[in-house]
């Protein structure tokens, strides 16, 4: 909310910025609907004679958004108004080193990541369930554990997608993948709650035209 302090009258254009992930902005003047002429990362203006006291409050209606990464494989990216999401994989920390002023980790999965998401073709947006922890903002909400919101997602494990001899995760391929394994439901935190991450998912497709992956 933007409330305006002067000392008399005043005629200026306030520009409100909309943010690539909106594009339905909401807004209020004094407690009455403004029709917003603005499209996603432009400006929104409104130019009057402005009081002292007027109040302007701005909504930016969050939606499930995917982004397909056509030059990795056609795996695709979930994002939620401006959130982008991560698997939420199990961590076990193991501490290497003699240093004792500036320990050193490693940080290892506990939990399976190897997964493709089974997407609504029609409309893949529908196929997350958006889910708010409840109760008060952890005081350090950047954890697995304590992340304020999760997105619930339908997946597969794709078996022969292994980590690398040097331990790390393996190369993705092409998507759409077919996986024989049962579907299951997957949690996603935001990416910044995270510290292993899987950030770009394979597709999971049954149909012909699918890909073995080797």
């Amino acid at each position: 909310m933007l409330k305006i302090s002067a000392p008399k009258p005043v005629q200026f254009p306030l520009y409100l910025r909309i943010p690539h992930w909106c594009d339905k902005p909401l807004a209020n003047l004094n407690g009455n609907k403004l029709s917003l002429k603005a499209k996603a990362l432009s400006y929104a203006i409104i130019d009057r004679q402005w009081s002292d006291g007027d109040t302007v409050t701005l909504q930016f209606p969050m939606q499930i958004m995917m982004r397909k990464w056509e030059k990795n494989h056609n795996a695709v990216s979930v994002d939620y108004g401006p959130l982008s999401f991560s698997l939420r994989i199990g961590e076990k920390w193991t501490r290497y080193g003699d240093n004792k002023t500036w320990p050193e980790w490693e940080v290892f999965p506990t939990t399976a990541w190897n997964y493709g998401l089974v997407l609504n073709e029609r409309n893949p947006a529908r196929s997350f369930e958006i889910v708010h922890r409840p109760g008060q903002m952890p005081a350090n909400p950047f954890t697995r554990d304590n992340a304020p919101m999760m997105l619930l997602a339908k997946a597969k494990k794709i078996p022969r997608w292994e980590m690398d001899s040097l331990g790390l995760v393996g190369k993705l391929q092409d998507s759409p993948v077919k996986s024989n394994e049962p579907t299951e439901t997957i949690t996603l935190i935001p990416m910044g709650a995270a510290r292993l991450r899987i950030s770009a998912f394979p597709q999971i497709a049954e149909e012909a035209g699918s890909h073995e992956w080797k």
